[in-house]
């Protein structure tokens, strides 16, 4: 009932916002939680993100440094997923990651597995252990620690960051395997946003690994149209957040069971919906989707110019490797300028 769960979570900011004078701490704490849990629904992540750096700065001004901390790793993990330039978002971490690791070596090893999905998405390399010393030296050795202290918390994000990591390097069955593995971890309490992305993208990887190999008990194409028809009810929150996310699997879908008629459609459709709502990274994604379907059925000029729209968006996102991929793998040439010629043609909301 996630009309009832919005309705209890305004009173509760009503009721908490009317005795902030006593304890501005808890309301700091009250607003981090409903923002990363109940708003994720219902707001975009570039306005999740926006709060919770108001939250920081609230948080920092009464000396809240822990409260500060979760809400800028918050801030900055909802710009990752919610796909603000991820030049930014590496700045950041150079400029910001010490700091936390001096004061939180527990949000550290969170901030790590962010690390890890953006050295992936731009090709830069990112110190992230040596403010551990020679302690913890890789993710094996985070992984190793969390699993004998049973934290389950971080071994779920563990396995979603890992999914998302290969399933951008084009490596299917090693993020099947980890979009699985996250399901045996104890379900959490609370919704969180990469639960989100683990229910997207462990769409896509059913569909596509359905069409790829085959299935004779349909089990992926079942699990593809779970993960779309949960979208189906998200979308009903919030347009801005789920309808292109929706759209996409709905059409990945539409050309898992042959109805062609319908797949292109839809693949434009979300097209549209994630360049209306600037949704960045995932209109290079549906131009990349779009194209391997041209592709498939042997439309080789449209095909390549889906690719070459893809590069454009996901340069754009400043997802350096995605775009190498792309054109190692379909061999395309681009020249300069065609980065910049469809630039004119940017989203209606762009990332900063």
């Amino acid at each position: 009932d996630y009309s009832g769960g919005k309705y209890w979570s305004d009173m509760a900011r009503k009721i908490i916002k009317r005795n902030s004078t006593k304890n501005k701490s808890s309301e700091i704490r009250a607003e981090i939680l409903m923002h990363g849990t109940v708003d994720i629904y219902f707001m975009t992540p570039r306005n999740i993100s926006s709060k919770l750096m108001n939250c920081y700065h609230d948080a920092m001004k009464i000396g809240q440094v822990d409260s500060a901390l979760i809400s800028l790793f918050l801030a900055w993990r909802f710009r990752l997923l919610g796909g603000h330039n991820l030049s930014m978002i590496l700045q950041f971490f150079k400029d910001r990651g010490k700091l936390t690791a001096n004061h939180s070596k527990f949000i550290t090893t969170f901030v790590i597995l962010d690390a890890m999905l953006l050295k992936e998405l731009t090709g830069q390399s990112i110190d992230c252990f040596s403010v551990f010393g020679d302690s913890i030296c890789s993710l094996d050795d985070l992984r190793s620690e969390a699993e004998s202290s049973h934290d389950n918390r971080w071994l779920r994000n563990f396995h979603v960051i890992k999914m998302l990591t290969a399933y951008w390097r084009g490596d299917y069955m090693a993020a099947d395997d980890h979009f699985h593995a996250t399901l045996t971890c104890p379900t959490a309490k609370m919704p969180q946003i990469h639960s989100i992305y683990h229910t997207f993208f462990g769409g896509l990887l059913a569909l596509h690994l359905h069409r790829q190999v085959g299935s004779n008990d349909d089990q992926r194409l079942n699990q593809g149209r779970q993960m779309m028809e949960k979208f189906e009810t998200w979308a009903q929150n919030s347009l801005p957040v789920f309808e292109n996310k929706w759209l996409l699997l709905k059409a990945e879908y539409c050309a898992s069971v042959g109805e062609h008629e319908n797949t292109q459609l839809l693949y434009k459709a979300s097209i549209k919906s994630a360049q209306d709502h600037g949704n960045i990274h995932e209109l290079a994604l549906a131009f990349e989707l779009l194209g391997n379907y041209y592709c498939y059925h042997g439309h080789d000029v449209d095909s390549n110019e889906c690719f070459r729209k893809a590069c454009v968006y996901y340069k754009q996102w400043g997802a350096t490797a995605m775009v190498e991929k792309l054109m190692r793998k379909h061999s395309l040439r681009m020249e300069p300028d065609a980065f910049s010629e469809l630039q004119v043609g940017k989203s209606k909301n762009p990332r900063e």
